[in-house]
């Protein structure tokens, strides 16, 4: 618009920067477009995740899409953590919103990347589906956002990814627990266990992964040869549990002490 207001004609081309945020202490990128949502809709979201400078940031880049924010300059370990890929689990997104906030200004060995709403519009009206699919379920489909979720992961060579969920009671798994897979990537029960030593929350391993949570984001990670493991906490859709995001916060944690990044 600036040339057309001096010359009276449009360029033939343009080049456009991709869409970030930078802050002094972490990059915030828009990783998925088109599912953008207002996080603070949802009334238990906006009760519980921290009012800070750092927490606005976040809720207004989750307005255009998916946000993913950076912690550290791309050397050392390198971990992605993904929360709210079911838009009815409150725990685990309030969660990352608190480790966000913990990282902030803290000196960390590697590269923390943090994708604390998987689908922000679900999560703004506390929606389990998006477009008809369960996310957890449809990962190795091209251009599902957890799939490009996958994608990502792969262009940024990272050495983990903790999925973060909650579970309701009597369901599957129905407790604090840790899942992960024993193959292709053994070192998905590695972290797994040490998460479930340092936090009490059981271990659940699958022999192969793929074979009881096809199309889940941990077994297509697994799949691709990225180690991943799925955080539960214990506390009915579309509810907040006494200290259940505290306790996702807590595998949080130890998913990165894992890594030695804190």
């Amino acid at each position: 618009m600036n040339i057309y207001k001096e010359e009276l004609s449009l360029p033939d081309s343009v080049d456009m920067k991709p869409w970030y945020i930078v802050t002094n202490s972490f990059k915030i990128d828009m990783v998925i477009g088109g599912t953008g949502g207002d996080v603070t809709s949802n009334y238990l979201i906006n009760a519980y995740i921290p009012k800070t400078e750092s927490t606005s940031s976040v809720v207004s880049a989750a307005l255009s899409g998916t946000p993913m924010l950076t912690f550290g300059d791309g050397s050392g370990p390198k971990v992605l953590i993904v929360a709210g890929v079911h838009g009815n689990e409150l725990p685990a997104p309030i969660a990352a919103i608190q480790l966000i906030n913990y990282l902030n200004g803290k000196s960390i060995k590697g590269t923390v990347y943090v994708i604390p709403f998987a689908i922000p519009y679900d999560t703004a009206i506390s929606s389990r589906y998006w477009q008809g699919q369960n996310p957890n379920s449809v990962a190795n489909i091209p251009g599902t956002p957890t799939n490009q979720i996958v994608n990502l992961a792969l262009s940024l060579n990272v050495n983990a990814i903790g999925d973060f969920h909650s579970t309701q009671p009597g369901g599957v798994p129905g407790q604090n627990a840790i899942l992960c897979c024993k193959h292709p990537t053994y070192e998905s029960h590695n972290i797994a266990s040490y998460i479930s030593t340092q936090t009490g929350c059981a271990l659940i391993s699958s022999y192969q992964a793929g074979v009881d949570y096809p199309g889940a984001l941990e077994d297509v990670c697994n799949l691709a040869g990225i180690p991943a493991v799925t955080c539960e906490v214990l506390s009915a859709h579309n509810t907040v549990a006494s200290g259940s995001n505290d306790v996702s916060l807590s595998q949080m944690l130890a998913f990165l002490q894992y890594y030695n990044i804190i």
